[in-house]
Formats: structure tokens, C-alpha cells, sequence
């Protein structure tokens, strides 16, 4: 079982963590729209960053841009969960503490 300060600290690292993972999907979200709107408005190759691909291999680069959406999506409910979990087990918060439970619920 861990103690009090234990846990805070797991929770602080969660967190850490969960703001990795939403600059991740920030940049991988962007580089997403990159994708469709170059696709939509190509004609017969498609480039991206000065790379030209065929129409199949865009749409490949989309569904594996998906994926990894997908993947980090699952990451963030994970460490989530975790959190959720670990805050649970927590008792007798001072203010300061409660605070950044809160703060760590938003994520």
C-alpha cells in the first residue's frame, strides 16, 4: 500500500504524462488536417512536405494517422483511469492537495 505522499507524487507524474500525450495528439491532429486538405485538394498526386504520394498511399498516411489518434486516445483514458484510481484511495486531503486532485480531474 502505498502512502499518501506516494500516491501524490504517482498522481503528479500522471500528469505529467497526460500533457505529454495531449501535445502529442495536438500535433498529430494538426498534421491530420494537413493531410485532408492537401488530399482534398490535390488532382492526381498528392504531396506532403514536399513528398508526393499517390492517392492510395495518401489515403494509407490517413488511416495510419488515425491509428495513432486512436492509440493515444487510449493512452490518455488509461493513465485516466489510473489516476481515478489512485485518487480513490486517498483520504483526509488538505487544500492544497484537493486543489490539485482538481486540477488533475480535468485532464
Amino acid at each position: 500500500m502505498m502512502t499518501k505522499d506516494q500516491t501524490l507524487m504517482v498522481l503528479m507524474v500522471l500528469k505529467k504524462k497526460l500533457q505529454g500525450v495531449r501535445f502529442m495528439r495536438v500535433i498529430e491532429e494538426v498534421f491530420s488536417l494537413y493531410v485532408i486538405f492537401k488530399f482534398l485538394a490535390a488532382t492526381d498526386q498528392v504531396e506532403f512536405l514536399g513528398v508526393s504520394f499517390t492517392e492510395g498511399r495518401a489515403i494509407s498516411l490517413m488511416f495510419l494517422l488515425l491509428a495513432i489518434d486512436l492509440s493515444l486516445s487510449q493512452i490518455r483514458l488509461n493513465y485516466k483511469r489510473m489516476g481515478q484510481q489512485l485518487i480513490a484511495s486517498l483520504k483526509d486531503l488538505t487544500e492544497q492537495e484537493a486543489l490539485f486532485i482538481q486540477k488533475f480531474q480535468r485532464f
